[in-house]
Formats: C-alpha cells, structure tokens, sequence
C-alpha cells in the first residue's frame, strides 16, 4: 500500500511528489494525461501574465527569455523538473474510481489495475471537463471548446463565446492573424474590470479594443446562443434580436469544472464558491470530511497556480507524519 497516491500531474501534483520525495513518503503521481497536462493545453506560444516566481518550486529555477514565460518555456520546465528529478510518474492513465477499504486506506481502479493507498490528494485541472450551451449543433466538428492555435482559422468566419480572458485572448489572437472573428459576450463581462470576478485581464482587454477600432473584431453583446447549424449560428442580442451569422468555427469558451464524481462517491461533502461547487475541506490543511482525502488545485477555492503549488507544503507534513516518516 502506498503512503500517497497523487491524482492529477499538474503544478499541484509536481508540487507534491517534490514535498513527498523529500518526506520519503512511497508515493505514485497519477496522470490521465500528459506531465503538467493542463499547461500542454495552453494555446501555443502563449504569454503566461504570471511572474516566475509564483509558477516556479525553487526560487530562480525558471529562467524566461523575457519577463514573463511563454507555454513552452513554462511546459519545458514542470517537465524538467518530474524527469530531472526521478518523480515516481504514471502518465496516460486514468483514474475510473475510489473506494475506501474497510482497514483503513483506499482502492485505486487504474486502467485494468488495481493498487492502494493510505492517503489520496485530488490535484486534476479542470480544461478536459468543459462547460457547455446545450443547445443545438454544439456536437459538430466545427464547435470546440479548447483553444490552440489561430492559423487554420485564417480567412475564415469564426465566433468565439465566453466571458473570461480564455475567450479574450482566443479572439485576440484570432482577430490579430486574420480570421473574421466576432466575440459574443454579455455586456456585463465585456464592461467588468475585476480580477477577483473573472474579467478579460487588462493586457487581452486593450489590445481586444485595438482590434474594435481597427475594425479586424466584432464583439457582440449577447442574451441568448440559439442554435449552431453547418454555416451559421443563431444568436440572440440582448436587445432580444435573433441575429443570424455565417460561420466556420466556433470555439465555445465558458469555463470548465473539475470532475468531482470521484469524491461524490467517496462521501465528500461540496459548498458553492465563485468558480461553482467545490469540495468541503479544511483551508489550513486542505482535507476533506474524509479522513486521508486531501485536495488541492482545481479542487480549492483558489485556481492560481501559486495556490496550486504552495497547498502541497501544508498537506505533505501532515500524511509524513501520519505514516511515521
């Protein structure tokens, strides 16, 4: 049985096994997908607007060309970091289910295998679980809820709908390499300037309204999404117009929620925050109602990746003195 299985190979989840390597802990970092996943689905070649200091383990560690780390410098170094530092990762392997053991302790459903361990930290991003309109057409090739890259959408005519700075700077860069882009947003979240409620930060926001005044973006202010068909999209304004417009692509950016149906079924307790419902745990030591779940990253209150990073240093003291080590 494992002293700590860490779900979730993200700033988080590196985080961890940093803290449990260094506790001598027998732990095992669990990944659906790809070392720092969540950073791997970043749009490419993206400015990340955080200093290093607060996405790095140690101090001076990374190194930016410039002030600011684009997606690869910061993907280069979460992956130097697991594979320079002989992190005990699986990547590629999901997580179906947990359970609790009678004696103490949990079972792991891990693909086709089985394992135990005696503490479980939560650490999953949340970008594979999308929100979505659902409404009609929004199961079409055309209509993603991720955003890459700008360049096979050149020329063409694409809407992107969200409030947030991912939809922001997708209609940005879209607008700036030359696709007829129009942002749909509610008016509110075009005017909100409040970083703690969500806002396109001011660095998307200005270059956005350069756009506008070239003429090279639309933005649309939005009641409804009504239907999205093979070449069009249905809109309703919020003057209550239905608004009709020809399209290629939509990229459907509204936010994400982690999976939590793990943690339902282990018997964790939820309350409502600002990014919806997140788990019931103690803020001091990031544990939930059960005993030996612990959750950090998307699973918290707070969804920076310098929260992400630090939790580890609260919760690994506490298993490592649990398991005596």
């Amino acid at each position: 049985m494992l002293d700590l299985a860490i779900i979730g190979g993200g700033p988080a989840g590196i985080s961890a096994a940093l803290e449990a390597q260094r506790s001598g802990l027998d732990y095992l970092v669990l990944e659906k997908g790809l070392i720092a996943n969540t950073i791997y689905q970043y749009p490419i070649g993206l400015t990340v607007f955080s200093t290093p200091d607060e996405l790095e383990f140690e101090k001076a560690a990374l190194k930016p060309v410039a002030s600011k780390p684009t997606r690869e410098e910061l993907l280069s170094y979460y992956v130097r970091t697991v594979r320079e530092g002989g992190l005990n990762f699986r990547t590629e392997c999901n997580v179906s289910g947990v359970r609790s053991l009678n004696g103490g302790g949990f079972e792991l459903t891990v693909g086709a295998d089985l394992m135990q361990a005696r503490n479980i930290i939560f650490a999953i991003g949340a970008m594979e679980s999308p929100r979505r309109l659902g409404v009609p057409g929004e199961d079409l090739p055309k209509v993603q809820h991720l955003f890459r890259e700008t360049y096979p959408f050149v020329g063409k005519n694409v809407m992107v709908i969200g409030g947030g700075n991912s939809a922001g700077e997708a209609a940005l860069f879209l607008a700036q390499e030359g696709a007829n882009t129009t942002l749909a947003i509610f008016r509110a979240d075009w005017e909100n300037e409040d970083p703690k409620q969500g806002c396109i930060k001011y660095w998307v926001k200005r270059p956005l309204e350069d756009e506008l005044s070239r003429e090279c973006l639309t933005v649309f202010f939005l009641k409804n999404v009504l239907e999205i068909s093979g070449d069009s999209i249905l809109l309703e304004s919020e003057d209550g117009e239905n608004v009709r417009f020809d399209n290629d692509a939509v990229f459907v950016l509204i936010g994400s929620d982690a999976d939590l149906s793990v943690l339902e079924s282990l018997g964790v307790g939820f309350e409502e925050s600002k990014y919806g419902k997140v788990p019931a745990y103690d803020e001091n030591t990031f544990e939930t109602e059960v005993k030996g779940i612990f959750v950090a990253g998307h699973f918290t209150k707070s969804r920076h990746i310098a929260g992400a990073i630090s939790a580890p240093r609260s919760i690994i003291p506490i298993i490592a003195a649990r398991c005596g080590k």
